[in-house]
């Protein structure tokens, strides 16, 4: 790297959010950023690493709501305050609609959250502490984008859906993934693995690098590695085929999608999907898909890494284990970005994991774990 971030960006190094990188983000310079916190997350290398790979873990679980999605949520809702709307609005059941809900009761506004039919419980309860009104959309979900769009004109209601075509707003902040990713490791990496829904985040990550190797700060960018639900494949396909259309892009979606517990990112239709698949290829980029049992897996792999991530986070470790494959040098770090934390989404995996107790007696407990020690 040529020089510091710190002495390109005109930062307060005391801000302790994402914030000190204001300057490149999309807030009129009089705004009072909606803050709870957000970013400045660890950059942490892995204790357990395939052999020769430098892997390090970019932990947004500890954002404020528990996801990537509150650098998005930030400066929607920041911008939602400065153009004097009172209601925002969005359609998810996701990590958005919590980190919308969440920002806009410390902004003040009104907030209604359009979720899909049988959304469970679990998942709404958020919603409720921080007074989300919750309507629940009859249709079918490939078309409740178009719906709150035209609903949120209608009404002139902020939308808060975090793909770039209906806010171009929010889909800034994801850009400081990168900049505090070079700021911490000292360089841009080899590789960033991000887990795929919409697709909106891994573009902003991308123009990050894109933004820094224009000011000179890297001399180079990463490849990227998007992870999909096994069975999502609308984007590669696309990709193949150079759709460049976004009528062409829709004509592939199919009503019908597999079923699956990474419910943050199993989008039948990513609405800035060919911004991800621009990114991809110009970042010589590779798709990977993980099962349900893989990120299960993942899961595991994380938790011994001292992370707890949701499901739709977890694919990540499989795309690390596909990489080694590639025979990457020490220096060429890797970094998978670890999008939610499993804390909000511990419903999802309940049927599918269950902890192994050992019952212990008082007179014998604790010889019985004095063997358990030895085994």
């Amino acid at each position: 790297m040529k020089t510091s971030l710190l002495s390109k960006f005109d930062l307060d190094v005391n801000t302790q959010s994402m914030w000190r990188y204001r300057e490149r983000l999309p807030i009129s310079a009089g705004t009072t950023p909606v803050s709870l916190g957000e970013g400045l997350t660890p950059l942490t290398r892995a204790r357990s690493a395939p052999s020769g790979m430098s892997l390090y873990f970019k932990n947004e679980t500890i954002n404020p709501t528990g996801s990537h999605k509150d650098r998005t949520l930030s400066v929607s809702i920041t911008k939602a305050v400065e153009l004097g709307h009172s209601t925002v609005m969005l359609y998810s059941d996701g990590s958005t609609a919590l980190s919308s809900a969440a920002y806009s009761a410390r902004a003040g506004l009104r907030s209604i959250t359009l979720v899909p039919r049988g959304t469970p419980d679990y998942r709404l309860l958020p919603l409720a502490f921080y007074n989300s009104a919750i309507f629940e959309y009859q249709g079918y979900a490939s078309d409740a984008l178009d719906w709150t769009r035209e609903a949120c004109a209608t009404l002139n209601i902020y939308e808060t859906s975090t793909y770039r075509d209906v806010n171009p707003y929010g889909a800034e902040g994801p850009k400081t993934v990168s900049y505090e990713i070079v700021d911490q490791l000292g360089k841009a990496p080899a590789w960033v693995i991000v887990p795929v829904g919409g697709g909106g985040s891994l573009c902003a990550i991308w123009q990050g690098f894109q933004d820094l190797l224009k000011s000179g700060e890297i001399d180079s960018c990463p490849r990227l590695a998007a992870v999909f639900p096994t069975g999502y494949t609308l984007l590669e396909r696309a990709f193949h085929e150079n759709v460049a259309d976004e009528g062409d892009l829709r004509a592939l979606v199919t009503k019908s999608m597999p079923d699956t517990i990474q419910a943050k990112i199993s989008m039948a239709y990513p609405p800035d999907g060919l911004e991800t698949n621009r990114a991809i290829r110009e970042s010589d980029g590779l798709f990977f898909y993980a099962s349900d049992a893989e990120v299960i897996h993942g899961q595991m792999q994380l938790g011994r890494e001292g992370i707890f991530a949701e499901p739709s986070a977890a694919g990540v470790m499989l795309v690390v284990e596909e990489l080694a494959k590639l025979g990457l040098g020490e220096d060429d770090a890797v970094v998978a970005v670890i999008t939610g934390s499993g804390f909000r989404e511990i419903g999802s995996v309940a049927g599918s994991v269950k902890p192994e107790k050992m019952p212990v007696e008082p007179a014998t407990g604790i010889e019985e774990i004095r063997r358990w020690l030895h085994e």
